[in-house]
């Protein structure tokens, strides 16, 4: 009886503790117009233009989780390959020092996953990413952000994305 008592009160105090984390969350999306550039093989500077949808809460005021989903629009070439991006995605933890005033800094990493078609054949890249970026306020609920990452980084090559962004904190 006494074990089990222990038990609830555990579960309990566990479920006030998220309960608690959650109501202090701040929930906040945004968007960015970013270049994508493709190292991959044979292929070398290859440079698209896209979008990335973003989403994040803040779980403390130094540590978000964040999701990325984007594509690249159109298509580039290297020595008659021609190169596009179906789609890439991602899924970070981002580590914000406590700063005063409008511009933060932040440091991002987590894994990432791009599908790209090379002539037509697609070829599918993931594993750990990292880059860090800065966050402008403009007014009490939306900032601008420029973003550096590294998506993916193998032996097969690598690939970035830099991004400018408007954001908007619930």
């Amino acid at each position: 009886m006494l074990k089990r008592s222990g038990i609830v009160r555990g579960t309990f105090a566990a479920g006030m503790l998220l309960a608690g984390t959650a109501a202090q969350a701040e929930f906040y999306t945004g968007a960015q117009v970013n270049m994508l550039n493709i190292d991959r093989g044979s292929v070398s500077n290859v440079t698209l233009t896209g979008l990335t949808l973003r989403g994040g809460m803040v779980l403390h005021e130094l540590i978000s989780a964040e999701v990325h989903a984007g594509k690249a629009f159109g298509d580039d070439s290297y020595r008659g390959v021609e190169v596009e991006n179906d789609f890439h995605y991602g899924v970070y933890a981002r580590l914000t020092p406590p700063m005063a005033g409008p511009v933060r800094p932040y440091l991002i990493g987590g894994y990432s996953y791009v599908e790209n078609d090379f002539n037509g054949e697609t070829l599918r890249d993931d594993g750990a990413s990292y880059g860090g970026g800065f966050d402008l306020g403009m007014e009490e609920h939306i900032s601008m952000s420029l973003e550096y990452l590294r998506l993916v980084d193998n032996d097969f090559g690598t690939q970035e994305l830099i991004g400018l962004g408007l954001n908007y904190k619930f």
